[in-house]
């Protein structure tokens, strides 16, 4: 059995950078496969327009910490990745300038997305995932 290091670094602003590692095996882990609860993903929340955005990198699986967590969650949520139909019907309201932009890989599926505040959609969509995301980046909630 190999050990595979599953490694995430967790930059908010101001808190410098927090490495975890855990140690598995790979067809255990499903590393190199696409299996689900695998993934890379660039995490950016940007609060509101001129304010400076903040960043983490999250990768699965991991273990023992805050992102081990995270990347269970976020196997229940991947819906949220994919963009809300063109022919959706969504209400007219606005939530807030926030965003997080995703970026990366899950389960072996490309993830390039971003998540607003802008309809009743994209709130929903905003609202599934910002709970798991935003104490990554040290977003409100998040510490």
């Amino acid at each position: 059995m190999r050990c595979l290091a599953a490694t995430i670094a967790l930059l908010a602003l101001g808190t410098g950078v927090l490495v975890a590692q855990g140690c598995g095996d790979d067809a255990a882990s499903g590393g190199a496969t696409g299996d689900p609860g695998t993934g890379n993903l660039q995490i950016t929340y940007i609060p509101e327009p001129g304010v400076k955005p903040r960043q983490a990198d999250l990768v699965c699986p991991a273990t023992g910490s805050a992102a081990a967590s995270a990347c269970e969650q976020i196997e229940s949520l991947t819906a949220a990745f994919d963009p809300v139909p063109a022919d959706q019907v969504c209400s007219q309201q606005y939530g807030g300038p926030e965003q997080i932009v995703l970026y990366g890989r899950w389960a072996g599926q490309p993830v390039d997305t971003t998540l607003t505040r802008t309809n009743g959609c994209e709130i929903d969509r905003y609202e599934s995932l910002a709970p798991v995301l935003l104490p990554l980046v040290g977003g409100p909630g998040g510490g």
